[in-house]
């Protein structure tokens, strides 16, 4: 939801605002090359203005890193050096490289935290790295990033032409989308692999104790409502989505427990007096008038008193802006659908759909995932 002119003059700041004024002097300041070259040498500021410095070429810098951890998922370091000590000799070996450049991507890495060098020339995995191999959505997220990364190629054309990008091709579920077979495979492997981690979360944080059913809706090949049922396992658990995903998550032996039905959430009937629906990673994927109109069809598909559940990244997240304001917002947008909301901004919008009140649970992570938990009113019809 972007603000209109009148709304825009209404919130600008005046110009006797103490804040902008000193924003606006700061900003002249930090700009100017005199006090750079005076800030470099004086002993006071000196630390500041090197870790000014330092942010600055990180931010430069910032897809040489990016691309160092492809290179090291594609090759799978990380795989061969796991739970042993291996040579740079060895790794190139092993990774199909000469032992020059194998001595760079491990000098990369360990720079990284990625590989750690435990004595000259010998390597094992690091502490991110160690993270990575026990998160294997990071790997399969990093290789289906190549996309994104074309398009990212241009920035300025992605923002002027959000219709013509290769990620938006990428889902099947984006309007206009011209691959949906792979798309939906690929995505299906992606929310397979992470939503492990994020279940948990979840369910750590609002535990289902007295509910008897669930309604999983875009739940793709079952992986929450799994979660759900191996924690809850006389809680009966339905998840809803395209018809092309249900088919291959009924070809999943390990869904038996699991109902599944065919459903486009925005156009097909929902499943009335259902106690509780659960949204997960599914409304930043979403415009927000076709998310308006979903919380609005699932609150009256609701019975009364029933619950919606809402877990995914949000914006403005504390100590986390650059992942749901950053990395979101330019992700969605070249996926050509949804962007990226603010707790605040998804509580006014369950409101606007006709719940009465939404509280938000705090989770383990919420750089991973927020949760909301709306409510329909008791009396409500």
């Amino acid at each position: 939801m972007f603000a209109d002119h009148d709304t825009w003059s209404q919130q600008q700041p005046a110009p006797s605002d103490w804040r902008c004024r000193w924003r606006l002097f700061r900003n002249r300041l930090l700009a100017d090359p005199k006090f750079q070259r005076w800030a470099a040498r004086t002993p006071l500021v000196k630390r500041i203005a090197s870790k000014k410095a330092t942010d600055l070429h990180h931010l430069t810098a910032g897809f040489v890193y990016t691309q160092t951890l492809t290179a090291v998922v594609q090759c799978n370091l990380l795989a061969v050096l796991q739970g042993r000590i291996e040579s740079t000799k060895s790794v190139a070996a092993m990774c199909g490289l000469s032992s020059a450049a194998a001595q760079t991507l491990l000098t990369a890495a360990a720079a990284l935290k990625l590989t750690e060098e435990v004595s000259r020339g010998f390597w094992m995995v690091g502490e991110l790295g160690a993270s990575v191999l026990g998160n294997p959505a990071v790997a399969d997220m990093v290789k289906h990033h190549s996309v994104l990364y074309r398009d990212l190629a241009d920035p300025l054309g992605v923002l002027r032409h959000r219709s013509k990008t290769g990620l938006r091709d990428y889902w099947s579920y984006v309007p206009g989308s011209s691959s949906p077979d792979e798309g939906h495979r690929e995505y299906s492997q992606l929310m397979s692999s992470s939503l492990a981690l994020i279940g948990d979360h979840i369910l750590n944080s609002y535990p289902l104790d007295g509910y008897r059913s669930l309604v999983d809706v875009a739940g793709g090949t079952g992986n929450f409502a799994r979660a759900v049922k191996k924690r809850y396992p006389d809680l009966s658990a339905t998840v809803l989505d395209l018809p092309e995903v249900v088919t291959e998550a009924k070809d999943q032996a390990l869904n038996s427990s699991v109902r599944f039905v065919a459903t486009d959430m925005f156009h097909s009937p929902l499943p009335a007096d259902t106690e509780l629906f659960s949204l997960v990673r599914v409304l930043h994927d979403h415009d927000d008038q076709p998310v308006s109109q979903l919380l609005a069809r699932l609150h009256s598909a609701l019975r009364p008193g029933g619950h919606l559940l809402i877990a995914e990244p949000m914006a403005g997240t504390a100590g986390a802006e650059p992942i749901g304001d950053t990395y979101f917002g330019f992700y969605l947008w070249a996926m050509g659908s949804g962007r990226p909301r603010t707790a605040e901004e998804l509580k006014a919008m369950c409101f606007a759909a006709g719940f009465t009140g939404v509280r938000e649970f705090k989770t383990p992570i919420p750089a991973l995932t927020r949760l909301l938990v709306a409510e329909k009113a008791v009396d409500s019809q």
